[in-house]
Formats: structure tokens, sequence, C-alpha cells
């Protein structure tokens, strides 16, 4: 049973007013705080609750756990002051913006015995779960080739790339698949915009099993593409999560064979149930305060996710 905490939220803006919603309906938020005072004020009359400051925010006692969800650049000197203060911590994607950054709250966690969880958002979309659990159970044999397209035309950010932004959810995604770090990143790049990397990038992950998994990530894409597909040695599985809930997951036993023959065979719809992942996600940050255990994407599996980003920006460094 779900115990009634006491949560805080930092950043009320366009994913922090999700968060508020599904934390109000759990009865779990009962403070608020942005910069933006409009924003803050906004969501205090929505909910009735009342906002309060930043510092009194980690201070105060009674607070249980805090989710953030301001600004990538803050996330770091946030998530310390409230681990600092005793406080379990949800941080929404992107963890941090360098490795070791990612470290040092890592470590800290780990330090001060609190929960530190990760909004890696797609881990909780029951399409994927599905997809996982398909994998594991042999639907498409051996897993050989993993292709991740994340397109769209939306906000240009000027303190974090396309690669935190949109390429971390498919690393993370990947990463729960492979159950291991690439030995080798190639990455390609365009540059449009004065902000702090790049705009597109085509990665390359290469693991030690054959596994590989191409990532595409665009935020100037005249067009929307979620897609997320595993080519293995029986067939693929497609989660295509502009669909709807009734085909945002297939399954194509259609093969190449060792002869280079196209052995062609019927789709097949796979039936899930429909949910709203973070809800899903808030569900079990919640449960793990409740009960100590660890989150599917906790501060370890993030730091995993950071290390593969850190490995594509080294990539590209040199390739500049």
């Amino acid at each position: 049973m779900i115990r009634e905490l006491k949560i805080a939220l930092i950043g009320c803006g366009n994913w922090g007013k999700n968060i508020a919603r599904n934390l109000h309906q759990m009865g779990s938020l009962t403070y608020i705080y942005d910069s933006n005072v409009k924003l803050s004020q906004k969501l205090s009359y929505d909910y009735s609750l009342p906002t309060l400051e930043l510092n009194k925010i980690f201070k105060d006692q009674n607070i249980n756990a805090i989710v953030i969800a301001s600004p990538a650049i803050t996330h770091k000197d946030m998530a310390i002051e409230a681990l600092k203060n005793g406080k379990d911590v949800f941080i929404e994607k992107p963890f941090c913006l360098s490795l070791p950054d990612a470290q040092k709250l890592s470590e800290l966690a780990t330090n001060k015995n609190r929960i530190l969880m990760v909004g890696h958002l797609l881990n909780y979309h029951n399409a994927f779960i599905k997809m996982r659990e398909l994998i594991k159970d042999g639907k498409i044999g051996v897993p050989q080739n993993i292709r991740a397209n994340r397109l769209a035309l939306g906000a240009i950010r000027s303190e974090e790339s396309v690669i935190y932004d949109l390429s971390a959810h498919d690393i993370s995604m990947i990463l729960s698949i492979a159950k291991e770090l690439p030995i080798e990143v190639n990455v390609q790049s365009i540059h449009h915009h004065h902000n702090i990397g790049p705009d597109a990038v085509n990665i390359k992950l290469s693991f030690s099993k054959g596994l590989t998994a191409l990532i595409n990530s665009d935020w100037m894409c005249p067009y929307r593409e979620h897609k997320f597909s595993i080519i293995g040695t029986k067939g693929s599985l497609i989660f295509d999560d502009t669909k709807t809930w009734s085909e945002k997951l297939i399954y194509n036993p259609s093969i190449v064979t060792s002869t280079n023959s196209i052995i062609n065979a019927p789709i097949e719809k796979i039936e899930i149930q429909e949910n709203e992942p973070l809800k899903s996600e808030l569900k079990e940050f919640i449960n793990c305060v409740n009960s100590r255990k660890t989150p599917l994407t906790n501060h370890k599996e993030a730091v995993k996710v950071q290390t593969v980003i850190d490995m594509i920006e080294k990539k590209l460094k040199r390739i500049r």
C-alpha cells in the first residue's frame, strides 16, 4: 500500500506541469516551486497547493522527496542540495550534463542511502516493457541490430544538445536490451545553431557480442518519427509511438536468410495494455521511496547512459 508522501516539485514548465498533474492525482504533491513565479502560481491555483521558497524546500524535514523538472543545467546543484538534506530525489532526463557530475551524484546518493531515480521515461512504456519480455522469451531469436529514430521539429535548447534531449531516451532503452556498454562508438553530426552541441546526430554503437545499434536523433526534422526497432534471427519487433495503441507494437517474422533470400510472413500486432508512462514512472518512484527498493532507472543506470553520451561527445570532438 502506498503511504502518503510529501513531495515537492521544482520546475513547473511544459513537462513539470504533467508531473504535477500525476503527483496531485496520487495525493503526493505538497509544494511547488519555479523561478518563473507565473508558472508556479498557475499550478498553485490549479491544485490549491502552496508554493515554497527553494531553500525551504531543501530544509523542510516534513518533505520526504523532491522531483526536479527544472532546466538541465540546474539538475546537478539541485540534486546535491536535496541529497545532502536527506531527500529522495527524482530527476527528469537528462540526469546531468557531464559524466563527472553524474558520477558525483551517484556516489552522493549511495553515501546518503537515498533513492535517486532518473526520468528515462520509455522504460515505463507498456509497449517497450512488452518488447523486452518478447526479446527475453526468444520471439525474435538472437538480437542483431537495433534502430532508433527520434525525429521532430521541436524546441532548440541552448544549454544541451540533441544527444541529451532525444538520444538519451534511446541510449537508455538500448542499454536495457544489450546489458552492457558499447565497445565502439561512431557518430556524425549536424550543427545549425549556436547552441552547445549538435542539432542532429547519427550514432552507431557496437557491442562485444555482435549487437549493433543505430540512433538517428534530430530536432529540426519537418516530420515526427518516434520508432524503435530490433531485428533478430527470427524476425523483428517495431515499437512506433506515433501509432494508436493497437498498432504501437508489431512483430514482423520476415527475415533475410544466410543465402540473402527473403522469407516474407504476415505481420502480427502485439496486444498491449494502454498506460501513461509518466504515471507509471512516478508510481515506481513512490513505491521505491516507500519500500527502499532500487528503481529500474536509478542513478547507476543513469551513469551508464551518461557514459555512452560521454563516449559520443569525445568522438565528436575528435572528428571536429
